[in-house]
């Protein structure tokens, strides 16, 4: 799994890359990848919906269907895969939106984690050679860490790149020295370095900020989603799925933004707020009201252009018998009515 999240990571950092080139500062590349990202999941988002909002317009005939089968659990679950089926509407569709984020934010985490081979694509031995170059030296290289070895590398970069012998042991490029250049001096959002972990600082430091937006955030738009579709903080009945994972990703995105670099806690903040304001544009025409509407709508002109077809089927039934009449029967009848 590792490997797949590290190959998403590689793809992602040359999203990331193009839009730190666009503006030089790493929290707005952040903000712009963001809306690509939420851009690309929007269709997905509107499928979801609309599998919520049909699932609360049928809860009249799911509550129906429980009191009739309620002890025959088999009957109950075959009869209402049957409704799910004949009104197009999956239980668990909205399942897969939140799954998806923290799926997508593990590739965030990648590009973002190495930022050296990812999001600035040097090759790794290069990039081996840097941070073995680095350990070596005397104070800064006691900074760099095994797991997050290329963001502890950056962070003492301005130091390095100084020393007369760097060059010759990395064997970095003109242009990959001068990406290293570009990309050192954009790391800073008022005055915080974005590749810091929260966690490294403490409970009492302003990064705790960082994780506690992002409870905040998601919370909120968790909540007001829930809301508006007419859902309670249950995990029970046929949404449960949805619920737990909808508690559960809160939590999760707080302890994560916590533990990582801080650049990985703003990207989910940023998601959250932009996936607020989806979810708001989304439900004014995708709320169960208005489908119900659209359902009700498409029934009346279903049975209209029936009940047309009907009619018109019969005159031309009517039309056909005339035209089959023998002309002789026709004159017959006129010459014994004179």
């Amino acid at each position: 799994m590792g490997a797949l999240f590290e190959s998403l990571g590689y793809i992602f950092g040359y999203l990331l890359w193009l839009c730190y080139g666009l503006v030089k500062n790493f929290a707005v590349a952040i903000l712009i990848f963001t809306v690509i990202l939420r851009a690309l999941q929007f269709p997905l988002q509107i499928k979801s919906q609309k599998s919520m909002a049909g699932s609360m317009r049928l809860q009249k005939k799911q509550q129906e269907l429980q009191e009739k089968y309620g002890k025959d659990r088999d009957k109950l679950n075959e009869e209402l895969s049957k409704l799910y089926e004949k009104e197009n509407v999956s239980p668990t569709g909205g399942c897969m939106t939140s799954i998806l984020p923290m799926f997508l934010l593990f590739g965030v985490y990648y590009a973002i984690r190495n930022p050296l081979t990812n999001t600035l694509h040097i090759a790794k031995n290069s990039v081996d050679a840097a941070l073995s170059f680095a350990k070596g030296l005397p104070v800064v290289g006691s900074s760099i860490e095994g797991y997050y070895g290329q963001i502890s590398f950056m962070s003492i970069y301005s130091d390095v790149k100084n020393n007369a012998d760097f060059i010759a042991h990395t064997g970095f490029s003109d242009g990959e020295i001068a990406k290293l250049d570009s990309f050192a001096d954009g790391f800073r959002m008022f005055g915080l370095n974005l590749l810091d972990m929260p966690n490294s600082h403490g409970l009492l430091s302003v990064f705790i900020l960082f994780p506690i937006l992002c409870f905040v955030t998601s919370f909120a738009t968790t909540f007001v989603s829930m809301k508006m579709n007419g859902q309670s903080l249950s995990l029970k009945g046929q949404q449960g799925c949805m619920n737990s994972m909808f508690l559960l990703m809160p939590l999760m995105s707080a302890w994560i933004a916590y533990t990582v670099p801080a650049a990985i806690g703003l990207y989910w903040i940023y998601s959250s707020i932009i996936g607020f304001i989806t979810t708001v544009i989304i439900h004014k025409f995708y709320n169960a009201q208005a489908l119900t509407a659209q359902e009700e709508a498409r029934r009346i002109a279903y049975l209209e252009e029936t009940e047309l077809n009907v009619k018109k089927a019969h005159v031309s039934k009517s039309v056909q018998i005339t035209k089959n009449v023998p002309q002789s029967k026709q004159g017959g009848k006129k010459k014994k009515k004179k």
